[in-house]
């Protein structure tokens, strides 16, 4: 029984790992609701089937150790999910005033408006509503603006000439005084709103990310509601704002507000206030890992404290006490977050392993460690830091010990190490860079060997810097001031290798198959040497256990099996009639879709846009998502009209994506360009083209038709909202038919109905977001849609879609009603006979 149980204990852990994290992944694609007390008194049963198998049947011990895994991944996920009677999650659509005390240091930005933005998150004790105070408990978002924070600051450009609604250098400085600090009481009033997110394939589950840190609900801080009170937080999380603080002063004293952000972020985490150019070069070298605190600066703080060790020539013991302080006292000024905790115990881990000399236990460490993590916190698997940590982790101990001994043959020992740990990493979380970025930097290999050591000084000596700074100020400005000419040498090295032809390529996303697939192939190919070798020997001793003829008749029946099979699926390929693609993006209170021909060619049908704050919906919805789906360039952006949430994501396609034409209504270029953020986007202006009634587009066998372009309406003009300029578009492929109608108003509907403009579309993109002001009877009908789909904002103040619009679809129609808002994505694929669609989130269909 001993040699049954105790054989690869390695392989053990790890599939434990993998089914109890599979499992939790299951139970969330399925929505699984189930009492978790009925699976405690499952698992209650497993544990007692396991002990019988344990003295009965020792052989099966295994499967039902596995099964207990299982079970026990879908408990925790359902405690996980589970909502007491008293959480914040109970006042969802409520109004009201919110006390609380705030976790963490709240997260400052500047968006594009030029106010400033500021994040809360909030540990609630009570929520008044109508004048009813409730005791409450949980976390949630509080998002704020300088408007919020009014009632406790002088009025916006009061003391200069600055436009209304602007502020001075001055009055933003006394508003980061007045935000708050962790531990402080926040008093502020809006309204409860559930966690939501953009739901579109490959983008970051952020609702689950909040959820896994405990927040279940948000809150917009209305204005002149905003009241801090200054609290006294415990003492290891004023330290650790304090110290941030200091940090924060010596830096700006010292070096321009942009060079201070970006330290700050390589110090402590962050991408606040960093000049957009050196996020961007970060990121395309691939080490903008290193703005978020992560198992790499751990490490340097260990390799940090272990040089200290011997150049003093500290007893190993003493060396061992110096790395575990430095990483506390790290970990508690980088804020203690979940991302930073995970690091730090990794690390602490990993170094008593070395202490003892144990170092081939560190992969066994890292299992167990996302083991207990998981079970603590089993919500973190949706966590995108969770899964690269993990991943690449993995990656440095499975991978980098097989590439280092190889690459040593032909390259220096630093080359090698460092070359072996950057594709270790990345070949690791390969499908996860795929899902989530599309593209894999190939000038990481560069950055890593010339970039990153200087950044690991950066954040050594800034470290030291703030320290010294403490004591004597100047000096410490002085050693501040190199940090930054070495970030400004950084920022130099990193665009040039950004800029290096072929430094990026992209990467299409993986199927399901296609990633059990890559991970069985990377399995084979780093499998231990020994293990290779037994394996192959096995192969070979029953190769040749078989005669010669045997042999022979093995090899013809396995070509003819092959050339069977590639026929079948080459005559089942080539029979099939290429098929047409049409995706509603989920981009919030807007519209977007994305025609993806027969083979290949992209073309938008609006944008959405007009997002607060410095997120753009084109950059950060439109393209990642036209990337996922192999979309790298447009012929065409149709645009109904020039109303930002409809054109505003063209600002944020042009840079990212290369784009032939841009096909306007009659408001005129400028409106369109007001709408790229205020003229900004003045060099894509050669290529807008106006369209015009009746005009026909045949891209690939799809035909787009231009059904209605309203011109100006001079006498009506004052009364006009805009809507009134919208084009109608119709794409056509075999008997499948889509029909775009913008925000397209009743009495243009009534118009082009009377000029008898056929509209009968198999899908209808209702107009207006489901506005009353759209949507007639007369028009539904002669639609006579077989699918209706609304893109509107979860919970938009609109009210979008009205209820009358929906009742007045089902009721005059026989089409399905689909929702961005509930469902997601949705995509239409045709063949222009049959017509199927899916939705990215099958748990809120709607009918």
């Amino acid at each position: 029984m001993q040699k049954i149980i105790g054989q690869h204990p390695k392989c053990f852990i790890n599939s434990l790992l993998l089914l109890f994290a599979g499992s939790i992944v299951i139970a969330h694609s399925m929505a699984l609701h189930v009492s978790y007390h009925l699976l405690a008194l499952l698992l209650l049963a497993m544990v007692a089937v396991i002990l019988m198998l344990l003295k009965y049947k020792p052989g099966w011990v295994f499967l039902g150790v596995m099964v207990f895994a299982s079970l026990l991944g879908f408990c925790r996920y359902s405690i996980a999910m589970y909502e007491p009677a008293d959480s914040i999650s109970t006042c969802y659509g409520q109004e009201g005033k919110l006390e609380g005390f705030i976790e963490g240091e709240p997260a400052i930005t500047i968006g594009d408006d030029g106010q400033l933005h500021i994040k809360y998150v909030v540990q609630v004790q009570s929520f008044n509503m109508q004048q009813k105070k409730q005791q409450v408990t949980g976390k949630l978002m509080v998002y704020a603006t300088a408007k919020s924070l009014a009632s406790q600051l002088p009025a916006a450009g009061s003391d200069s000439g600055e436009a209304k609604g602007q502020q001075t250098e001055q009055e933003k400085e006394k508003i980061y005084n007045k935000i708050g600090r962790s531990g402080d009481k926040i008093i502020c009033s809006g309204k409860v709103r559930e966690l939501h997110d953009y739901q579109n394939p490959g983008h970051i589950d952020m609702v689950m990310t909040r959820r896994s840190q405990g927040i279940t609900a948000q809150l917009i801080a209305s204005s002149y509601s905003l009241q801090i009170q200054p609290k006294k937080a415990d003492f290891f999380t004023r330290l650790s704002g304090d110290v941030r603080q200091h940090y924060h002063n010596a830096m700006a004293e010292a070096m321009p507000p942009k060079d201070a952000a970006a330290i700050f972020a390589m110090l402590f985490g962050g991408y606040q206030g960093i000049k957009e150019e050196l996020l961007e070069s970060f990121t395309a070298t691939g080490i903008v890992h290193i703005l978020s605190v992560s198992g790499s600066h751990i490490t340097l703080m260990a390799a940090t404290a272990g040089m200290v060790g011997r150049l003093l020539h500290l007893p190993q013991l003493w060396t061992l006490s110096l790395g575990l302080i430095t990483i506390i006292f790290y970990s508690t000024l980088a804020g203690f977050i979940p991302p930073v905790i995970r690091s730090a115990i990794m690390g602490i881990l990993a170094l008593m392993a070395l202490y003892m000399e144990r170092e081939r236990d560190a992969q066994y460490i890292l299992s167990l460690t996302a083991f207990g993590m998981l079970l603590y916190s089993p919500l973190q698997i949706f966590d995108i830091s969770f899964q690269l940590s993990a991943g690449a982790t993995a990656g440095l101990l499975y991978l980098a010990p097989k590439l280092r001994f190889y690459m040593r043959k032909n390259l220096p020992d630093w080359i090698a190490s460092s070359l072996a740990i950057t594709i270790g990493a990345q070949i690791s979380i390969l499908p996860l860079i795929a899902w989530y970025f599309n593209v894999i930097s190939v000038s990481s290999l560069l950055a890593n060997l010339i970039v990153a050591p200087v950044i690991d000084g950066i954040i050594v000596i800034g470290l030291l810097a703030g320290l010294i700074a403490g004591l004597l100020p100047v000096i410490g400005k002085v050693i501040f001031l190199i940090v930054s000419l070495l970030l400004g040498l950084v920022y130099e090295m990193t665009k040039v290798i950004a800029n290096l032809p072929g430094s990026q390529f992209y990467l299409p996303a993986f199927s399901g198959s296609a990633i059990i697939i890559y991970y069985l192939v990377l399995g084979l190919a780093f499998m231990p040497v020994e293990k290779q070798s037994k394996l192959w020997d096995r192969i070979r001793e029953k190769w040749h256990s078989f005669s010669a003829k045997q042999q022979v008749k093995l090899k013809i029946s396995g070509g003819v099996g092959l050339c069977f099979l590639l026929a079948v699926y080459a005559g089942w390929h080539f029979s099939q009639k290429p098929e047409m693609q049409m995706h509603f993006i989920d981009v919030g209170q807007g519209d977007a879709a994305l025609l993806i021909t027969p083979h290949g060619h992209g073309i938008m049908f609006d944008t959405g846009g007009l997002r607060t704050g410095s997120f753009d919906v084109g950059a950060r919805v439109d393209v990642p998502y036209m990337l996922h789906y192999g979309i790298r360039e447009l012929d065409y952006i149709f645009l109904t009209h020039a109303h930002d949430d409809h054109a505003g994501g063209v600002k944020g396609i042009i840079p990212k994506l290369p784009v032939k034409a841009i096909m306007i209504g009659h408001e005129g270029p400028e409106a369109y360009l007001e709408a790229f953020n205020k003229g900004k986007a003045v060099a894509v202006e050669k290529n807008l083209q106006m369209v015009e009634e009746n005009d026909c587009y045949i891209v690939d066998g799809v035909k787009i038709e231009v059904l209605y372009s309203p011109k100006p309406d001079k006498a009506a003009d004052k009364n006009q909202t805009g809507n009134e300029y919208s084009n109608l578009f119709r794409i056509s492929y075999g008997k499948a038919s889509f029909l775009i109608t913008g925000d397209l108003t009743k009495e243009l509907e009534q118009q082009l109905l009377d000029k008898n403009i056929v509209v009968t579309s198999t899908v209808l993109k209702v107009g207006h977001h489901g506005s009353r002001t759209s949507s007639s009877v007369d028009f539904l009908q002669a639609v006579n849609p077989r699918w209706a789909v609304i893109s509107c904002g979860f919970d938009n103040s609109f009210g979008h879609p009205h209820q009358e619009i929906v009742d007045r679809i089902q009721a005059y129609t026989e089409a399905d009603i689909l929702r961005t808002d509930r469902q997601g994505a949705i995509c239409f694929t045709t063949n222009g006979e049959k017509i199927n669609y899916s939705v990215y989130n099958n748990s809120n269909y709607f009918r």
